[in-house]
């Protein structure tokens, strides 16, 4: 087969899988959305005796839960477990990725506080390299792929458990040429995907991920409280990881019995549904109505919701409704930069929820860059210069403090 002809046939199928990618995504984020708005919104709202109807469909979520990790082991698996297993072995095992899809939707339908990100990137990177093994394939077993009929191709390329090469260190080519166009090809499959995707949500008219918090006029006067509000997300975000550290402890038992701990957590879920419905899910539709319904609540209730709501995301994640916590996380430090804001009157009310949360979220996910440029996404383009140098303030504070404690 003819070089030219072989990048054609890599980019088609490249295309195709990739494609497939992202219809599995959106079928999920799909799914999610409208079984959770039919249980939650409708048919649990309409019950009679609602309260022993979320009590009965909580316990039954837990049990379902429970016995799926019973059975299956700890799933969902989440993009930190497969970027992991990909450095040590530099390849993935993509098999499970449907399991760990199926337990994701159960844990988020049945109305845990996490957010999907984590399940859905986690199998996404299953997903890619098995197109990536999809792809070495076709790349290593080019002169029998030419040979058969076009139907027999895509069958070939489709087919979830045959016809893959996996990575293989001594095999693989190593030229430039061809690991810049491998590396190429893999970010346009990646866009790819993502086009798949995004064109998916708007056809079908799903809301966005995204909320906007509101328009920001703030001025040079607003800096005169930076620092203070950078050190109270500094402090709120230290004092959520030594919660969570103490959780962690504090939820050390039944590590063999998955039934019980999961039971143990759909009573929060419980809780949280009776009192407190809009903290259940990940927040993030409800962060859409915070910009306009904040002021109706004063400080001690603002922070109060963002105690329930990160105490609600421990207790999931403990007792095995694992999911994702950027998006409950960067939830809760908004509405922490509201309940400053309210409390700070005089000052641009954007310009503190904008630093307050930059510099909690920061603090607790560590990710500086990545943070700011996910919560930019929620705020007026007039808070970037704002929220990236909060990031990188936290950034170049904390390299500073480790080198310091290297020398020492």
């Amino acid at each position: 087969m003819k070089k030219q002809t072989l990048i054609i046939r890599i980019i088609f199928y490249g295309l195709l899988l990739s494609s497939l990618i992202g219809l599995i995504s959106f079928g999920f984020i799909f799914l999610e959305s409208h079984i959770s708005h039919l249980l939650w919104d409708k048919l649990l709202n309409d019950m009679p005796f609602k309260v022993v109807s979320v009590f009965i469909f909580c316990i039954l979520g837990g049990f379902c839960v429970g016995k799926l990790r019973e059975k299956w082991g700890d799933y969902p698996q989440t993009a930190h477990d497969s970027i992991d297993q990909l450095k040590k072995i530099q390849t993935v095992n993509y098999r499970p990725a449907f399991k760990s899809l199926f337990v994701a939707l159960l844990v988020l339908i049945f109305g845990a506080g996490v957010g999907p990100e984590a399940a859905l990137l986690g199998a996404i990177v299953m997903l890619s390299i098995w197109q990536a093994d999809k792809m070495r394939y076709l790349f290593f077993n080019q002169e029998t792929f030419i040979n058969l009929h076009p139907i027999e191709r895509i069958s070939h390329m489709l087919h979830p458990t045959k016809y893959l090469v996996t990575y293989n260190a001594k095999s693989a080519p190593k030229g430039e040429n061809f690991l810049s166009t491998k590396k190429a090809l893999n970010i346009f499959f990646s866009v790819n995907g993502l086009i798949s995707f995004t064109i998916l949500m708007k056809l079908t008219k799903q809301p966005s991920f995204i909320s906007k918090m509101g328009d920001s006029s703030w001025h040079l006067k607003d800096l005169w409280v930076f620092i203070p509000l950078l050190i109270i997300g500094l402090l709120s975000g230290k004092i959520y990881n030594v919660f969570k550290k103490k959780m962690s402890l504090w939820f050390n038992f039944w590590q063999d019995e998955p039934v019980k701990k999961a039971l143990l957590g759909s009573l929060s879920i419980f809780v949280v549904g009776i009192f407190f419905p809009n903290l259940l899910f990940s927040g993030q539709v409800a962060l859409g109505s915070v910009p306009k319904d904040y002021v109706k609540f004063s400080f001690l209730i603002l922070l109060l919701v963002v105690v329930i709501k990160l105490v609600f995301l421990q207790i999931c994640l403990n007792t095995g409704w694992i999911g994702g916590d950027i998006f409950p996380i960067v939830f809760a430090s908004i509405i922490q930069g509201f309940a400053i804001s309210q409390v700070l009157p005089a000052f641009d009310v954007i310009f503190i929820v904008a630093t307050v949360a930059t510099a909690m979220a920061v603090t607790i996910l560590d990710s500086p860059i990545g943070v700011a440029i996910f919560i930019a996404l929620f705020f007026p383009i007039q808070m970037i210069p704002v929220i990236f140098a909060t990031a990188l303030i936290l950034k170049f504070a904390k390299q500073s403090i480790l080198k310091k404690k290297a020398k020492g």
